[in-house]
């Protein structure tokens, strides 16, 4: 990179933080857009930069979820935790973080005894600035213009990511490259992959937020539900799908089958591929194929039966998990990663929460579903905070140990009986638990997923066999970690109108024609440019 690429324009950051800068994510719902996994890994291989895997084995799984490429379950948590971590890894001095949330702002810390508790354990008082996730991308931006980034910060979507990286992050290359990473066990345990969007140039900038098959996104079903109507939730076809949407809704007893348009699940049927297709050396956008007339004359006929609840348009992700959990909509698309919320949701101790797998369309054997992306978003360290920099790397360390160690059962759960009570053995989180621990520190550095759920007993078998079934042929995004600046400048708005197009054709206030002209329009407002900027960067990332 040249100087004159190294300067930020103000101008530039902050008129082009509508886009989260997402890994190809064009019209789907996505977890990667929390802070915009965004990243280009041109030669790390082969000069040594990657940094090096090195898995934790300190503890069995009850479930081992590696050959399926899926998060190990555990049903218990370790009666006696070993303590990764000797020595707190602060070094006194406040460790500023600018990144964002999904849940409500924690109390202060005068009021909060987790966080008085982490700063203890930490040995540095951490000072956390939050934003709505929402509102993150242009809390970045205005940031990075004022030079208020923090010690720590989560990388936003912004255009000249890698050019503000080079300004304003410290260079981790010669802390984490290679085999020096070893030196942090817990960073060295996240996968490979992840790293894609941590390098830039041949140096580390960051530090991943790994997510990988969990942010996959499934049908959930109330298997209790069904059950009391004597169904089934094996969907062998679309017709099948249809009938069971039927036989689930009840106007009268305001009941409706689906939470939200099952968009996604519908595309799994008919074998859309994730995000992007290789055709040789150039990328096909899921956008363009020639499927789509048909399955959004399956999604407006499942609106104008009213099998969709009719405020599917107009509500907030949460009310999603609400319908699912009073039983108003006893299906609904989410990811795995959301199976805790669905359980705390749920009115009923009696609620069963299960998974329907995609099938064919024409009942001729399975659908795919789309594989989430290797990162939730990735975490950098000022330029300004050099000097500090294996202080602070030892603190993301220490975030990201990992499940069956001392510190992930502080990290999740709090302090006993304060924080969570035991039940069977395993802890639960409290209301005050979980309202004292949202300081955002799983989107600062976490350890590679787990799958536990001590909140009702048996269901992290029932998540960890779903996933074991229909995770392994997953359609991959081949632009997952790459990075396109167009896609940060324009992929916002583009994004915004194919959406728009699509719910107005499922609504029904547009033909279904209208796609087509909509496609069109995508591609030649910048679609087939971030398509040629993806497959440039997939090509030198080999």
């Amino acid at each position: 990179m040249t100087t004159n690429d190294s300067r930020l324009s103000r101008r530039a950051l902050l008129g082009g933080v509508g886009a989260l800068g997402l890994t190809g994510v064009v019209g789907a719902c996505s977890n990667e857009g929390r802070g915009g996994n965004s990243g280009l890994n041109n030669s790390g291989n082969q000069s040594g930069v990657r940094p090096a895997y090195v898995p934790y084995k300190g503890v069995k799984p009850d479930l081992d979820g590696a050959e399926y490429n899926i998060p190990n379950a555990f049903t218990r948590y370790p009666a006696n935790p070993v303590r990764a971590i000797e020595n707190p890894p602060g070094d006194g001095k406040p460790i500023n973080v600018l990144g964002s949330t999904n849940t409500p702002v924690p109390p202060k810390l005068e009021q909060n005894r987790f966080w008085q508790e982490l700063n203890r354990r930490v040995g540095s008082p951490i000072s956390v600035s939050l934003t709505p996730s929402g509102d993150y991308a242009q809390k970045f931006a205005t940031s990075v213009a004022g030079d208020q980034l923090g010690d720590i910060f989560q990388v936003g979507g912004v255009p000249q990511v890698p050019q503000l990286l080079e300004t304003k992050a410290a260079d981790l290359t010669p802390h984490l490259s290679g085999d020096n990473i070893k030196k942090y066990p817990f960073l060295a345990n996240l996968p490979s992959v992840g790293w894609n969007s941590c390098i830039f140039g041949d140096k580390i900038y960051a530090v991943p937020v790994p997510r990988g098959a969990i942010s996959s996104q499934a049908l959930y079903t109330r298997v209790d539900l069904l059950e009391k109507q004597g169904l089934s939730d094996e969907v062998k076809s679309l017709d099948d799908f249809l009938e069971l949407c039927k036989a689930l809704t009840d106007k009268r007893a305001n009941r409706f089958a689906l939470a939200s348009s099952p968009t996604l699940f519908v595309r799994n049927m008919f074998d859309i591929p994730n995000t992007w297709s290789e055709d040789g050396k150039k990328l096909v956008s899921y956008l363009e194929h020639e499927a789509h007339e048909e399955i959004f004359e399956f999604l407006r006929k499942l609106w104008s039966s009213g099998y969709i609840h009719p405020d599917a348009y107009s509500g907030q992700q949460v009310d999603l998990k609400i319908r699912f959990g009073n039983g108003s909509s006893p299906l609904v698309v989410d990811t795995f990663s959301g199976w805790p919320d669905y359980l705390q949701t749920a009115v009923s101790d009696q609620a069963r929460i299960g998974i329907i797998a995609p099938p064919k369309h024409d009942g001729s054997g399975k659908g795919k579903i789309w594989l989430g992306g290797p990162t939730s978003n990735t975490t950098a360290i000022s330029k300004k905070a050099e000097g500090r920099v294996e202080s602070l790397l030892a603190y993301l360390n220490y975030l990201a140990a990992p499940f069956g160690t001392q510190e992930y059962l502080f990290r999740k759960f709090g302090l006993p009986v304060v924080h969570h009570k035991v039940v069977d053995g395993n802890p639960v989180l409290t209301a005050k638990g979980f309202s004292e621990s949202q300081l955002g520190l799983k989107y600062q550095a976490d350890e590679p997923w787990t799958i536990f759920l001590p909140e009702q007993k048996g269901n992290a078998e029932v998540q960890f066999n779903a996933m074991k079934e229909i995770c392994p042929d997953a359609f991959a995004n081949p632009a997952a970690g790459l990075y396109s600046e167009t896609n940060v400048r324009k992929g916002s708005q583009l994004t915004s109108n194919i959406d728009q197009v699509t719910d107005d054709i499922i609504q029904g206030r547009k033909p279904v024609s209208a796609w087509a002209d909509a496609v069109k329009k995508w591609k030649s407002g910048g679609g087939d440019k971030i398509a040629e900027e993806y497959a440039e960067a997939l090509e030198a990332s080999r």
